[in-house]
């Protein structure tokens, strides 16, 4: 397990700041100077980009412009048969719709164009090739659940044994060195205490990236188990549609309906529309979906959104947190996916993130330290036995 948990530990590392390290890297492309005037309408930003370059889909639109930075925006390939491949990212001065350049999935992965969607990559799927489908993200979410496994197995092993005696120290007193590095100690010594402390001290954030590992790479074991426990609520199933590829209706009439169904949505149950964040075409399902931060969402991560019909903008679904007929399951989901990924709590939390990638690294290192450890001593002790019966022998 070390290999794959020192890899999407120092990616993840990284990855807490992936947007900031972005703009370090590519302030060419992605930033810009503030200016006093108006910035464009998003939508229209997204008809110059389907102009500057025809032979790519853009299926989705931000809805949000920030005066520091460029308008980007996905395109895909007209040729590709899926949404799913990786996009062009496409970038354009947002006051003038000017194009100020792209980015290709088949950019030098270390290139400083390149690297952060790498480690993305190298994160989620170990950056395999999509020949090899869906083993990447299987392969992590199986060490993912092993480490959950092993997470409960750990702690347990700090335990302290029963007291044997009415006169021994009290349960806690037995149990707080392993709280502890002990200063003065052997390099074995100390490498099995920062092992063991660390583990403990770090246990719950190592339970949440472990378990929510499983989450996004294997459903087929999050889904049963977390619904047995706490519940979640059904899956929804997708109505059998036609892909569409022209619809009937717009992309600035759907963000009107969307807005109307927000709202509407919005005062029955009791909460506000704050900004409109994304629209997104599906064409294999035949729905616009468009996301809005609400007065229930947090500060990056969006969950309420609506799908309407793209012939006939109609309502399909709409959702938002702590709706009626959440699962303790739900709320727990949402909770592991905005704490892996970083979105709450700010500039503090995204430091905490950065420095759990770096304890789940030195936690893997030292393990496999202990480990070689026992098993050399281990093995000199096999040797040392049958080297002395040998000798019992030959006499």
């Amino acid at each position: 397990m070390t290999i794959f948990l020192v890899v999407v530990g120092l990616s993840g590392a990284a990855l807490a700041f992936r947007e900031d390290i972005d703009v370090w890297l590519n302030a060419d492309l992605m930033a810009i100077e503030p200016r006093d005037a108006p910035t464009l309408d998003p939508l229209d930003l997204r008809e110059r980009a389907e102009a500057a370059r025809p032979d790519l889909r853009f299926d989705s639109a931000e809805l949000r412009i920030d005066p520091d930075r460029t308008f980007a925006i996905p395109g895909h390939s007209r040729q590709a048969s899926t949404q799913d491949a990786e996009p062009t990212q496409f970038f354009l001065d947002p006051y003038t719709g000017a194009v100020v350049g792209e980015r290709t999935p088949d950019i030098a992965p270390f290139s400083r164009r390149g690297i952060v969607s790498f480690l993305y990559r190298l994160h989620w799927s170990l950056a395999l090739p999509e020949a090899t489908g869906a083993l990447g993200p299987y392969v992590l979410g199986v060490v993912a659940l092993v480490w959950t496994i092993d997470c409960f197995i750990g702690v347990y092993l700090t335990l302290p044994l029963p007291r044997r005696a009415p006169s021994a120290k009290s349960w806690w007193a037995r149990w707080s060195p392993a709280w502890r590095i002990k200063r003065g100690a052997d390099a074995y010594r100390i490498n099995f205490d920062i092992h063991r402390a660390f583990g403990l001290w770090a246990w719950a954030m190592l339970l949440v990236y472990a378990w929510s590992g499983v989450m996004f790479n294997l459903q087929e074991v999050y889904r049963p188990v977390t619904a047995g426990l706490l519940g979640l609520s059904p899956q929804q199933e997708e109505a059998e549609a036609a892909r569409i590829d022209a619809p009937a209706l717009g992309w600035r009439d759907a963000r009107e309906k969307g807005r109307a169904h927000l709202e509407a949505a919005a005062r029955a149950n009791g909460f506000s529309i704050d900004a409109l964040q994304w629209l997104v075409f599906d064409r294999k399902r035949g729905v616009y979906q468009m996301f809005a931060r609400s007065s229930l969402d947090t500060e990056r991560r969006t969950r309420t959104f609506v799908d309407l019909d793209a012939e006939t903008g109609a309502l399909r679904r709409v959702s938002w947190p702590g709706r009626p007929g959440e699962r303790a399951g739900d709320v727990v989901s949402r909770w592991l996916d905005m704490l892996h990924t970083a979105v709450v709590f700010g500039l503090p939390y995204k430091i905490l993130a950065c420095a759990m990638g770096f304890v789940i690294t030195a936690l893997s290192l030292t393990g496999v330290c202990i480990w070689w450890k026992k098993r050399s001593a281990r093995d000199a002790s096999e040797r040392r036995g049958r080297h002395a019966e040998t000798r019992v022998l030959s006499r």
